[in-house]
């Protein structure tokens, strides 16, 4: 091959190699968007949400297919959520069960701005007013020099929390494979995830499930005291985030638990966190009185700041 064919070749290459690029990059950023726009709508989704047969989404985290107008639910691995994630080699998207992390690495990946629902951007979204019953918390603004870590209250004991299950599950003396060990994944790895402020509103409580189904296998040797270790985690606060100046409180699971130990067991809230205001950085802030903001079973008083 003369020289001159050799750098035709090479050209002729580039220019291919280029125009693939250029019409996935065509679809690629719609695809994130799509993506976004679809888990911002499954965050309204319930289960008795009316839908078409055939139709797929997300609910609380889990597969959903409709069969018959109604959501099949279909709950995703212990580690993972159901999130709508954009396809890489052709226009669409796929609906799966994935970690919150890779989930919103694949969804940047395409330069789609916002995270998993598009609205990551804190410092410009706006806070609705909390009710005039709830106590003030000081306003607080970080400027952009400021650490990330500063912006959420922090947390010294998760490590430790993590630690408590674990050691107490190696005494245990029950199974610990096939399959993940749950002495560690229900420790260091569900247990500390499921505790920051952008997990699952019902991470926290799945987890603390599966700890209590754990400790009711045959041959535990400390089940009282592994049930214990559950309920005290899932009394745990989660961690909170700065969002536009202020620190809302984590919204509440709104749904029964699997074990009837953890029946009217909730979440704790850090000090300094706003009563007034819930949310967290993949979802939106609200008022008091909203879904989310008192326990599951109980009812907000708006005029009081206080549930029943």
């Amino acid at each position: 091959m003369r020289f001159s064919d050799f750098v035709f070749s090479i050209a002729l290459a580039a220019v291919v190699s280029a125009g693939v690029v250029d019409r996935r990059a065509a679809f690629s950023l719609k695809n994130g968007q799509d993506a976004q726009a679809l888990n911002k709508k499954f965050q309204s989704l319930t289960p008795n949400s009316p839908c078409t047969s055939g139709e797929e989404a997300c609910v609380n985290g889990k597969l959903a297919q409709c069969v018959g107008n109604k959501f099949a639910i279909t709950p995703c691995s212990a580690t993972l959520q159901c999130f709508a994630l954009p396809l890489v080699n052709k226009p669409g998207t796929s609906i799966t069960c994935d970690t919150n992390q890779d989930a919103q690495s694949r969804i940047a990946a395409t330069g789609a701005q916002g995270g998993i629902t598009g609205k990551r951007d804190l410092q410009s979204r706006a806070n609705p007013a909390a009710p005039p019953a709830c106590p003030k918390t000081t306003r607080r603004d970080f400027t952009p020099t400021e650490s990330n870590l500063l912006k959420r209250i922090a947390q010294t004991d998760l490590v430790a929390v993590a630690q408590s299950w674990q050691n107490l599950c190696v005494a245990s003396g029950g199974p610990r494979s096939p399959g993940p060990d749950p002495c560690v994944q229900l420790a260091g790895q569900n247990g500390i995830s499921s505790l920051l402020a952008g997990a699952d509103a019902c991470a926290q409580q799945d987890n603390a499930d599966a700890m209590i189904d754990f400790a009711k296998k045959p041959g535990i040797k400390n089940q009282q005291a592994l049930i214990a270790n559950a309920i005290a985690y899932r009394k745990h606060p989660r961690n909170a985030l700065n969002i536009n100046g202020v620190t809302p409180s984590t919204p509440f699971c709104q749904r029964a638990p699997r074990n009837p130990e953890l029946k009217g067991v909730a979440n704790g809230q850090l000090k300094g966190v706003d009563p007034g205001l819930f949310g967290g950085p993949n979802s939106a802030v609200v008022p008091f009185g909203a879904a989310g903001t008192c326990p599951f079973g109980q009812t907000p008083n708006v005029a009081t700041c206080t549930c029943h």
